[in-house]
């Protein structure tokens, strides 16, 4: 993080590019897509979430389901909950708002090979997870959903 007054300044640019943002709002609508991002990844149904995901984040996706599903492997991802989602970051890019959520959530996830054979990970071991998304949104859309556009897992 690049200290807390450049996060108010980053928040604040958003707000006078877009009046509409609210920061607690955000961040519960994050959580609502981190949820439904991480089960559709999961189960390799992306069409649902297609319209949340930049072409780039939906291309990183699809290679990874495709591999999984050429190895004959399933991941069983579980969501236990998520413990902490805070704004990580937030800036104004042209006409893009940004706006890097951390999300720390314990997680279960396993990989199955064909025949249900566990290749990685434990059911019964719950994993705290950290992961930066950084979502972003064209302020001058009227759409107002915002698009996941990078993700990255920090350890």
């Amino acid at each position: 993080a690049h200290g807390n007054a450049t996060l108010a300044e980053g928040l604040t640019q958003i707000k006078l590019a877009d009046p509409s943002f609210d920061p607690e709002v955000f961040v519960k609508g994050a959580q609502g897509a981190f949820e439904a991002i991480l089960e559709a990844f999961a189960k390799g149904e992306l069409a649902g979430i297609k319209s949340f995901l930049s072409a780039e984040v939906l291309a990183n996706f699809a290679q990874a389901v495709k591999a999984r599903e050429e190895a004959g492997e399933k991941l069983e991802n579980t969501l236990i909950g998520i413990r902490s989602a805070e704004i990580d970051e937030a800036h104004v890019d042209g006409r893009n708002a940004v706006v890097a959520v951390r999300f720390v959530s314990d997680q279960i996830n396993v990989i199955r090979d064909r025949e249900g054979q566990i290749v990685s990970g434990d059911p019964s071991q719950v994993a705290a997870v950290t992961d930066l998304w950084a979502f972003q949104r064209d302020t001058r859309a009227r759409d107002p959903n915002w698009m996941l556009g990078a993700t990255e897992s920090v350890e």
